[in-house]
C-alpha cells in the first residue's frame, strides 16, 4: 500500500477505533482529512478510491470520488478479538439504539465479559429503560436502581465503568453508592405528621412551637444537582420504598418515631412549594401514602399568589423555568390538589415565605379551600 494511501487508511482506522460497527461519519470528512492528513483534495480522492477499491473501506463515492453515503465503514485487518467483546458488539448492534450509543457502550466489554450474550442482551435492556427513567429515579441509592433495572444485581450499576455511563446519557452521580438519611423531628405522640419538600422549610418548622404537635420529616440530598425540585424528587423517592435501608437522624432535643414508623401515622400531609412541581411530588406521595393530604401551611400561599409582590412567574431566574405542565386530569380526583392547581398555573409562591407564627398555627391541620 502506497505511503499517503496507509496513512489516510491508519487516519480511519484511529477514527474507527471505538465504534462497534467501524463507521465513520461522512459529514465533513473531506474537511477533516484536508485538515489533519494533507491540505490536497485530489490525492486524498485518490487513495479514498484505492482503499475503497482494496476492500479497506466501504461508501458510495460521487462523480468526483467523495463519499456522499451517511457514513464509511472502515474495515479493520483480521485480529484476534476477545469472544466477550464480539457477544457484546453483536447485542449493541442489534439492540435499536443510535451509533453514538453504541460507541459509549462498547468500551464496557471488559466489566460484563462472563455474561452470556442473552444477559447482555437483558443488560442493554435494562440501560435504555433507565436512562428514560432516570429522572424520576434521582437520589436512590445505586444499589437499589441497579436491582430495580439491570439483572436484579444490586453491583451491576457500579461494574460498568462510569464514563460509558454518562456518555450511554446516565449520569451516575444522581444514585448516591454510600447510606441514604431522613431526618425527623417533632413530639413522640404527634396530632400530625408533616412531610416537608425543602430543607430550609424544614429547620424553619422545627424552630416553632409546632414540634409540640407535630412530626415534621425531610430529606437533605447527598451528590445531587440543585434543580429546584431536587429535595422534593427524593422525598418521594425515599417515601416510595418506604424508606428502606435509611437511616433516620433524630434531631436533639426531639422524641418522635422513626421515619418508617411515622409513615403509619393515620394523619400525614405533605407542604411543599405551592407550584406545578410541588403538587406533582404531592401527588407521587400520595400514590404511595394513599390517606396523605396537603397541609394547612399552603392556606397562606394561596393567599400571597394573587399579589405580584409575594409571588413569582415561572422563570429561569428563580429557577423554575423547566417546571413541568401538568393537565388536569392528573388531579380529578384529588378537588384540593387541582384547586391548587388552578391558584399556581400561572405564578408560584415559594414555602418559605410562610411565617413561624403561621406555622404553629397551621401545621397540625389540613388543608380546606374556600371554594
Amino acid at each position: 500500500m502506497p505511503e499517503f494511501e496507509e496513512q489516510v487508511g491508519q487516519w480511519f482506522l484511529k477514527k474507527a477505533k471505538n465504534s462497534a460497527s467501524g463507521k465513520v461519519l461522512t459529514k465533513g470528512i473531506m474537511k477533516k482529512l484536508r485538515s489533519e492528513v494533507i491540505n490536497d483534495p485530489v490525492a486524498i480522492r485518490k487513495a479514498l478510491a484505492r482503499l475503497r477499491e482494496n476492500g479497506h473501506l466501504e461508501f458510495s463515492p460521487d462523480e468526483r470520488g467523495e463519499p456522499v453515503s451517511s457514513y464509511i465503514k472502515v474495515i479493520r485487518p483480521v485480529q484476534d478479538v476477545s469472544e466477550h467483546i464480539l457477544a457484546w458488539s453483536r447485542v449493541l448492534e442489534d439492540g435499536g439504539i443510535d451509533q453514538a450509543s453504541i460507541d459509549a457502550l462498547l468500551p464496557a466489554a471488559g466489566a460484563i465479559q462472563d455474561l452470556s450474550k442473552e444477559d447482555m442482551g437483558l443488560l442493554l435492556d435494562g440501560l435504555v429503560k433507565l436512562r428514560q427513567r432516570q429522572a424520576d429515579m434521582l437520589g436512590l441509592p445505586a444499589y437499589l436502581v441497579s436491582a430495580r433495572y439491570l439483572l436484579g444485581s444490586s453491583k451491576m450499576l457500579t461494574s460498568i465503568p462510569k464514563r460509558s455511563l454518562k456518555a450511554f446519557g446516565i449520569e451516575p452521580r444522581q444514585f448516591p453508592s454510600h447510606p441514604f438519611y431522613v431526618v425527623v423531628a417533632g413530639c413522640a405522640a404527634p396530632e400530625t405528621v408533616v412531610l416537608v419538600e425543602n430543607p430550609a422549610a424544614f429547620e424553619m418548622a422545627i424552630s416553632t412551637q409546632a414540634v409540640n404537635r407535630c412530626a415534621f420529616i425531610a430529606t437533605f440530598g447527598f451528590g445531587l444537582s440543585t434543580a429546584e425540585d431536587d429535595y422534593g424528587k427524593q422525598l418521594a423517592n425515599m417515601v416510595e420504598e418506604r424508606f428502606f435501608g435509611a437511616i433516620t437522624l433524630t434531631r436533639e432535643g426531639s422524641t418522635c418515631p422513626t421515619a418508617k414508623q411515622l409513615l403509619n401515622h393515620p394523619n400525614i400531609t405533605f407542604w411543599g412549594d405551592l407550584d406545578c412541581a410541588g403538587i406533582e411530588i404531592y401527588l407521587r406521595l400520595k400514590r404511595a401514602i394513599p390517606n396523605l393530604q396537603l397541609s394547612a401551611l399552603y392556606k397562606p400561599m394561596t393567599d400571597s399568589v394573587g399579589i405580584p409582590a409575594q409571588s413569582h412567574p415561572y422563570a429561569a431566574s428563580v429557577g423554575k423555568e423547566r417546571q413541568p405542565s401538568m393537565p388536569r386530569s392528573v388531579v380529578k380526583d384529588d378537588p384540593v390538589a387541582s384547586r391548587l392547581l388552578d391558584i399556581c398555573i400561572l405564578r408560584g409562591v415559594d414555602q418559605e415565605q410562610v411565617s413561624p407564627l403561621e406555622i404553629e398555627s397551621l401545621a397540625p391541620l389540613i388543608l380546606e379551600m374556600d371554594w
